[in-house]
């Protein structure tokens, strides 16, 4: 793949030789079909939509628009891209192979018309935000399964056999038994939400729920229950034993956590799972609008999710590197003006419309090696 480019190339030109690049050396794809795929995160990238119909019109070729339309649709209809594959891609393009993966694990789901779209994600954290490194489409609406859950990891493995992984967090939904062991099978520390229903089992004490436990427990105040506990409220001898901490919420609300490792970090690690809620308002009404596809193929709706994890990625990498370049301003209330991934999107769409050739190939150099495009930003009048 070519990744300088001739004075008379555009952009586009530009962008997809460098993507061409970085995706050539872990996915096998036609030239045509690479070219496809660098296009539509090009495109994604610069006008915010997942709608093939309308992008079609954006791309700097000769060619027809609908012959252009034709060549998307074929690329989902015949092309069906390995999650495990674009997962080796991001944490190529994050340079995060050589340290412990924090993870998070939620669902995201809504109808479009009476067909229900269900997706089972993990993301991981690169500079405090969640990027889509691997998910499943369920078969139906409701909650996942353990085989599920299972199923992801087991495939995130296969692809990092040699994985290091910090932390997995996950909300109520994600508790079991039969989960969990898998858990401490595979030396995966996790930090679980609990309901207030939950019963809880400890030697020396009555089964009670979490809501009895800390039934005097004051709003901002947390506590830690001494030595470990079962979940369930008629648990076998082979059922995992947690740890657990409970935090009385401002709104007067249980957060409780059942963890495997040190309790006391629980709380703080916990907090990573936001991570994957602003992803997924990212991928939908704050980035690229996935809600808006008529795809609902379960191989096709998984390799769109493929070039948006990408384009995710790319943004979240760029933002970081101009927030070093030029730290995000903060708001009176504390909070910052826009986020990472926000700020990296502007750039890129800025870089798009005003950048010198010569500039943009020094910037999609760095976006693509392991390091922050930082100097390079420079160059971009944002």
């Amino acid at each position: 793949c070519r990744l300088f480019s001739k004075k008379e190339d555009t952009m586009q030109d530009l962008f997809s030789n460098a993507l061409s690049s970085l995706v050539s050396k872990h996915i096998k794809l036609s030239p045509s079909r690479r070219e496809t795929l660098t296009w539509l995160a090009f495109l994604m990238i610069q006008q915010g939509t997942i709608c093939l119909w309308r992008l079609a019109a954006y791309v700097k070729t000769d060619a027809h628009t609908a012959s252009v339309r034709r060549r998307f649709y074929r690329f989902f209809q015949f092309e069906k891209l390995e999650v495990g594959l674009i997962a080796r891609v991001i944490i190529d393009v994050l340079h995060l192979s050589d340290k412990p993966f924090v993870l998070a694990m939620d669902r995201t789901n809504w109808d479009f018309g009476t067909t229900p779209i269900n997706i089972l994600m993990i993301s991981v954290m690169f500079k405090g935000v969640g990027i889509p490194l691997i998910w499943t489409l369920l078969p139906g609406a409701g909650n996942s399964h353990t085989d599920a859950r299972t199923g992801l990891l087991d495939q995130l493995f296969k692809t990092y056999p040699d994985l290091k992984i910090a932390s997995l967090t996950g909300d109520r939904e994600f508790i079991g038994d039969a989960w969990m062991r898998y858990l401490d099978s595979h030396k995966i520390p996790f930090i679980l939400r609990l309901r207030e229903n939950q019963h809880v089992v400890r030697e020396g004490f009555a089964t009670l729920t979490i809501a009895h436990i800390a039934r005097n427990l004051q709003r901002g105040k947390s506590m830690i229950l001494k030595g470990s506990c079962r979940l369930g409220q008629h648990v076998a001898d082979t059922s995992p034993r947690v740890r657990l901490v409970i935090l009385r919420l401002k709104t007067g609300e249980l957060l409780a956590l059942a963890c495997s490792g040190r309790p006391r970090q629980a709380l703080d690690r916990y907090r990573c799972r936001w991570t994957i809620e602003t992803l997924f308002g990212n991928l939908k009404t704050k980035g690229f609008n996935l809600e808006d596809t008529h795809i609902t193929n379960a191989e096709k709706l998984s390799t769109l999710l493929c070039v948006l994890a990408l384009s995710v990625a790319l943004a979240v990498k760029t933002g970081a590197g101009m927030a070093k370049l030029k730290p995000i301003p903060l708001k009176k209330h504390g909070r910052k003006a826009w986020s990472v991934f926000a700020l990296g999107l502007c750039t890129l769409r800025k870089m798009i419309s005003t950048a010198r050739p010569d500039h943009a190939i020094i910037f999609l150099k760095q976006l693509i090696s392991p390091k922050l495009p930082t100097n390079s930003l420079k160059y971009i009048p944002f």
